[in-house]
């Protein structure tokens, strides 16, 4: 007798042999099956390839279970339950509200899983004799599933991947909750057409009531909606709506959930629908964008345990900055929209305006956000007018031109590069060679030209030409890099209109950038969440301390923001001042092409903000719409009532290198302590260490030391542009001695990038007098700002319309004979 082991030898070797035996083609189906059934399962338990969304995050649609956030005082001002309305428990509900909801959508629904076989085959057959799709299968929970979750299972898409998503989708739904708890999440969660999502909130749409109250009629014409909302639209469908309504209440009656004769009296019942809603449209909650924003760091963050837990979220948010952020933002568009500043040729806000799928409105938008300047906190956040009618969030992902509030990267540059604020540059006609026969033409908002104009001028009085010479002077490529190193995203286009701000930036991308100025040259990120507890208290994430990043030289922040001071007090920016607030303050206003995009972007201290306000589809807002006149008295009224509650700050200390003069108006070179101009008055002026002028006494000549090194003169790039040399063939900017000035590097152990005036030796490193000493301290360039105002004007008394006033009262320093940029 053949043993055990025998056999299997045999019966192995004959196997073998009858593998071998076997066709390739059938070898191949036999080894692909399994495999195949492998891939499918671990495929579905994945949900293939987008991966399956996590079904937790349906316990927000639960009452009280979703995670409560704090401000950063510790208040509660929001929870992470949907925006949409209140959330209903199914108790309160009287039983013959979802009855109908079962008896017209899912009639089995108690009875199977995921998906009602005995249906799909009924809707395949009758699709089959209709030759189309004439009836569909979904269950509640398939079509719970792909209300929460659009963008795993968009509806549009009736492909046979997306349902098979969807029935894997409502698989784990189903495996998850009780019956009982989806049906409470689906009445909670369905659209009832008319900005109506939520049982409480059609009910209280149509019936002026709230859900526990519906009648027998009305829960059924509610039941009779969510098919297809606009087509069973009681107001406008009135006959199509009752006999959807009266099937809905026949079906009841077929399953024997409400009695016959109950069934016949509701059917006679009219409609009973309000002409208008008896209850207020319900606000926007407070805070929704930056809610929203905090929903998908958490997400982000904490993955699966986000959903599964109900968590106490403290967050940045500054709630007096918040409150003032979305009033005054919406103060502002309100008194433009009522012809204040103009005549405005577009539809006024209403919540019923039409709204393109991606929330494009017709109206006039704006946008507000405030950060932390030291830590990056966000202390205010609005995204758009209205949350629940365009949840599109135009603080992060809205892409606009910064126009002339990207001005300060080129001016910061140029400074960094050694060019002086007192420097002057050439305010004239200039044709820019793009190549080839292609040329282009710069224009000052106003069309005029003030032929020579010092840098500070340029800035303060936003000059579009003598811009775009100096970033052609100091290189496009430098300002994209110090762009870059403060936070503008990558790629920054070097073209030369770049210097003009034709650079798409989001307001919280360039508000971040600009704490780079606020913090003398140390920038920070924006954050939002500081940390996050448990139910019991414990912290399961804490934010990691603030990072600061070194973006530019300390003394190079300083005199770019003194001169954005300027902005604020004889420039594009005088109506923050107008508006009454005092503290200190530094900033820039923007306006793009024809007034289709206005910006100011400020900052103190303490706190960075910027304001926007245009279309979402770009078009000119008005005539004479600027930044200055549009934008900026927000910023200002957000500012005093941020201020209204706390210490104004600190001006910015002075940092080192940084020196301080006054500047004979002749020829732009220092006056030595005790000397006086030949004519003219005197002004005081701000350099950077290593780029500071001769120092003269007019009656005496320059005051040299023995170090001195005469070197030639600045490049003069004008001749290039106006005999058409293509850009890119021109020298890259560079130190006389031509080393490439790296922006951000120090100048120690280097010699320092000096300026100069023609035919004048190079400066000594230090400021010296006729006696060797070094000059005496210089008073400030203007007396210290005074406490800030309470009030503020609203849009009534109009700024300057131009984004280039009118010079100032305080004197401005005469022609040089010294080369223009």
């Amino acid at each position: 007798m053949e043993s055990v082991p025998s056999r299997l030898g045999l019966f192995r070797t004959r196997l073998s042999e009858r593998w071998r035996e076997t066709r390739p083609a059938v070898r191949g189906v036999a080894i692909g099956i399994p495999v195949l059934a492998i891939v499918m399962a671990v495929a579905w338990s994945r949900c293939f390839v987008m991966g399956c969304p996590d079904v937790r995050r349906l316990t927000s649609y639960q009452p009280g279970g979703a995670s409560i956030l704090v401000d950063r005082n510790g208040k509660v001002f929001a929870d992470l339950a949907p925006i949409e309305g209140e959330l209903i428990p199914l108790a309160r509900l009287p039983r013959h509200v979802p009855d109908a909801f079962i008896a017209i959508e899912d009639r089995r629904f108690r009875e199977h899983g995921a998906i009602d076989l005995r249906r799909v085959l009924g809707a395949l057959w009758n699709n089959l004799r209709a030759g189309g799709v004439a009836e569909g299968s979904s269950t509640l929970t398939m079509q719970l599933a792909r209300n929460v979750f659009p963008e795993d299972l968009p509806g549009h898409e009736r492909t046979m991947g997306r349902k098979i998503l969807e029935v894997r989708v409502a698989q784990e739904i189903e495996d998850t909750f009780t019956k009982d708890e989806i049906l409470e999440m689906y009445l909670n969660r369905i659209y009832f057409g008319s900005g109506a999502r939520g049982i409480e909130a059609a009910a209280r749409q149509y019936f002026g009531r709230g859900a526990k109250d519906l009648t027998l009629p009305q829960a059924a014409l509610l039941a009779a909606m969510p098919k297809a909302p606009s087509h069973y639209d009681p107001r406008r469908h009135p006959k199509e709506a009752r006999e959807r309504r009266d099937l809905v209440l026949t079906q009841m009656a077929a399953q024997r959930r409400i009695p016959a004769a109950e069934a016949e009296a509701a059917r006679k019942a009219p409609l009973g629908v309000v002409s208008k809603p008896r209850a207020e449209r319900p606000d926007a909650p407070f805070a929704a964008y930056f809610v929203e924003e905090v929903r998908r760091e958490l997400e982000d963050r904490l993955g699966d345990d986000f959903y599964g837990h109900k968590l106490r979220v403290h967050t940045t948010l500054d709630r007096t900055a918040q409150k003032a952020a979305e009033e005054e933002l919406e103060r502002q568009l309100r008194a433009i929209e009522g012809g204040a500043l103009g005549r405005l040729s577009a539809p006024r806000y209403a919540p019923g305006l039409e709204v393109a799928d991606d929330g494009e409105t017709p109206y006039l938008q704006g946008a507000a956000v405030a950060l932390d300047a030291t830590t990056g906190d966000v202390l205010a956040w609005v995204g758009g007018r209205d949350f629940l009618h365009s949840r599109f969030d135009r603080v992060k992902s809205a892409r606009r031109q910064a126009g002339s509030a990207f001005k300060p990267f080129v001016y910061a540059t140029a400074v960094a590069s050694g060019r002086m604020l007192n420097q002057k540059v050439l305010d004239q006609p200039l044709q820019v060679s793009l190549g080839g026969r292609r040329s282009w033409s710069p224009k000052n908002f106003d069309g005029a030209f003030d032929g020579e104009i010092t840098l500070r001028d340029a800035l303060v009085r936003s000059k579009n030409v003598p811009t775009v010479r100096l970033a052609q002077d100091v290189g496009t490529h430098r300002i994209a890099e110090l762009a870059e190193q403060a936070g503008i995203d990558p790629p920054i286009p070097e073209e030369p209109s770049m210097a003009l701000g034709t650079v798409a930036v989001s307001p919280v991308e360039l508000t971040a950038a600009y704490t780079a100025f606020a913090g003398l040259g140390e920038g920070v990120r924006p954050r939002f969440v500081a940390r996050v507890e448990g139910e019991d208290g414990h912290v399961l994430w804490q934010a990691d301390e603030p990072k600061r990043k070194h973006v530019l030289d300390a003394a190079v922040a300083y005199v770019i923001t003194d001169a954005l001071e300027d902005v604020l007090t004889r420039g594009t920016g005088t109506a923050v001042r107008d508006a009454g607030f005092r503290a200190p303050a530094a900033g820039k206003t923007g306006t793009t092409n024809d007034g289709a995009d206005t910006w100011f972007v400020g900052y103190t201290p303490e706190i960075v903000a910027a304001v926007w306000m245009g279309f979402d589809r770009p078009r000119p807002i008005m005539a004479k719409a600027t930044g200055g006149r549009l934008a900026a008295p927000v910023w200002a009224r957000l500012m005093t009532r941020i201020y209204a509650g706390r210490k104004p700050p600190a001006p910015w200390p002075m940092p080192g290198g940084v020196v301080e003069g006054m500047v004979d108006p002749q020829t732009g070179l220092l006056l030595a302590s005790g000397c006086a101009p030949l004519s003219g008055v005197a002004y005081k002026e701000l350099f950077v260490q290593g780029a500071v002028p001769v120092t003269v006494c007019p009656s005496q000549g320059p005051i040299l030391t023995a170090e001195m090194v005469p070197l030639p003169p600045l490049p003069d790039y004008e001749e290039g542009m106006e005999t058409g040399v293509p850009l890119e063939d021109r020298p890259p900017a560079s130190t006389p001695g031509g080393e490439l000035v790296r922006l951000g590097e120090g100048t120690a152990g280097k010699e320092p990038m000096r300026s100069y005036t023609p035919s004048s030796p190079a400066p000594s490193p230090g400021l010296v007098t006729p006696g060797g000493e070094e000059a005496s301290p210089v008073p400030a360039r203007r007396p210290p700002p005074e406490a800030a105002v309470p009030t503020a004007p609203v849009a009534s008394e109009a700024p300057p319309a131009r984004e280039e006033p009118a010079r100032a009262a305080a004197p401005s320093p005469t022609p040089s004979p010294s080369p223009p940029l």
